[in-house]
């Protein structure tokens, strides 16, 4: 019988409810929340200024011991609530959005700069998320105004469909959040992948494509952020070393300064060798020699090309639109690097 009733009192606790008892300052409900949204959505339209909101979804718990007590669950909405609430500004309005999830509403914040908030709350939050037992799987989903709708409920639609896109990513279907980038590398290069968005073929000497093809692609990207300057994004080339008849030299001395943050990376650098508004990274790491790497990320769109170089010349590649796995991808590199974590 006390088991009976301990069972129906897990299934009827809520973390939207139990939110309302535990925290009486700067975490809103629900109701507060969603005002403030629409007014936030009304004055960016007035003054011609982006905001941004995201979506803190409480996916699943790893818990081996069994499942979770009401105190446990409490437990874990203090720690999420709090290290939420310090990582975030004290202009940004947070609450509970709906059972299980947190919205995050941030005034005066772009696409790109939503992205770096995740990026700060996935990082404060690994406590919780990947050590220890229990262990949450925490989903961050964003939206922009006006990128992603100037009504404050569509923004909130598109963010929440978001949450099943990134379900359905690689980057947590194949649990790459746990790999080194050399590990996702690895999988992603031998997985056999032919769905859409996610393709895998071999480049060589004697193929139809060579290693000319990854040079076409990244002139393409530099063509299109030459195009249009003013657009955010970052890329990243990893082109084995970085010698002065690279033939991205003349294409990156053209293109001017630019919104986009470009990385040129290899195993070594030629002395000598120097672009302006780029950035070169020599990393002494022979992996870099044997592999060709692009993470290109922009405010409309995304890419990422992997090739590993294997016996006879021949490379295994794995090419994606997905821009969940090109963050995801892009904020591995930075970390195990030691980079500064930026978009």
């Amino acid at each position: 019988m006390k088991a009976l009733k301990k069972e129906i009192v897990e299934k009827r606790f809520s973390l939207l409810d139990e939110s309302k008892k535990l925290f009486e300052s700067r975490f809103y409900d629900a109701f507060f929340v969603n005002e403030y949204g629409r007014l936030e959505a009304v004055r960016s339209e007035r003054y011609g200024m982006p905001f941004s909101i995201i979506i803190m979804h409480v996916d699943s718990f790893n818990s081996p011991a069994g499942p979770l007590t009401k105190k446990d669950l409490l437990d874990f909405l203090k720690k999420l609530v709090n290290t939420t609430l310090r990582v975030v500004r004290n202009c940004d309005v947070t609450g509970m959005l709906e059972d299980k999830r947190i919205m995050v509403i941030l005034p005066h914040t772009d696409y790109f700069g939503s992205l770096i908030t995740i990026k700060k709350l996935r990082k404060a939050l690994e406590f919780i998320t990947t050590k220890g037992e229990p262990h949450a799987s925490i989903i961050f989903a964003q939206a922009t105004y006006p990128r992603d709708g100037r009504i404050y409920t569509d923004m909130v639609k598109v963010a929440s469909s978001r949450i099943n896109d990134i379900r359905n990513s690689l980057w947590e279907r194949l649990s790459l959040g746990e790999k080194l980038f050399w590990e996702a590398v690895a999988t992603l290069t031998s997985a056999g992948l032919s769905e859409h968005d996610y393709v895998n073929f071999e480049m060589g000497e004697d193929m139809p494509l060579g290693e000319g093809f990854v040079n076409r692609i990244n002139q393409m990207i530099l063509h299109e952020i030459r195009k249009n300057p003013k657009r955010r994004g970052i890329l990243y080339m990893g082109i084995k070393n970085i010698a002065k008849d690279t033939p991205l030299r003349d294409t990156l001395n053209m293109l001017g300064k630019t919104a986009t943050k470009i990385f040129l990376m290899g195993e070594k650098k030629e002395a000598g060798f120097d672009v302006k508004n780029v950035t070169t990274i020599a990393l002494n790491d022979s992996r870099l020699s044997e592999a060709y790497i692009t993470l290109f990320m922009s405010e409309d769109s995304a890419y990422g090309l992997l090739c590993r170089e294997g016996w006879q010349g021949v490379h295994s590649c794995f090419h994606t639109s997905d821009p969940y796995l090109v963050e995801g991808l892009i904020t591995r590199f930075q970390r195990d690097y030691e980079l500064q974590e930026t978009f």
